[in-house]
């Protein structure tokens, strides 16, 4: 894992500037994208998902996420590193927590991620488990009334 724990001022203050309650889960895969939108339905998230990254730029013009859950290879022009980093330095997307879920492990990957901005970075396969105590341990904001805004 990378970036800040939760309950650091940094991890507080970005909690409390966020606006949107959503979630942005960006995989072209759907059966790996399904059950993370399932699970964040579950738990009251409502959630918007992207086949890729482009797909998830645009939907990002129209209503910030509070939280994006990224693969790093996607089909497109746009790869998962380069969503992260547009989202990360672009001043009304920066308290966005960005996780990079994706199949690349190697340390090289797990630094560009955290150089391109990544909150955390997972290898996948991640337990649907893990990857919710992540989510909380961030302190992503959750608003009751699970709804996709597809």
């Amino acid at each position: 894992m990378i970036g800040g724990q939760a309950g650091t001022p940094a991890v507080a203050a970005r909690t409390q500037s966020v606006a949107a309650s959503f979630a942005l889960v960006v995989e072209d895969d759907p059966h790996v994208r399904r059950p993370i939108v399932e699970l964040l339905k579950v738990h009251g998230m409502r959630v918007r998902e992207a086949a890729n990254a482009d797909e998830a730029l645009a939907a990002i013009q129209t209503c910030v996420p509070n939280l994006v859950i990224a693969d790093i290879m996607m089909r497109g022009k746009t790869e998962g590193f380069d969503l992260c980093w547009n989202i990360k330095t672009n001043p009304a997307t920066s308290g966005c927590y960005v996780i990079l879920l994706t199949g690349l492990g190697e340390r090289g990957d797990i630094e560009n991620g955290r150089e391109h901005g990544a909150d955390q970075y997972l290898v996948k396969p991640v337990s649907l488990n893990l990857l919710w105590e992540i989510i909380t341990k961030l302190g992503v904001i959750i608003q009751p009334g699970g709804t996709n805004l597809n």
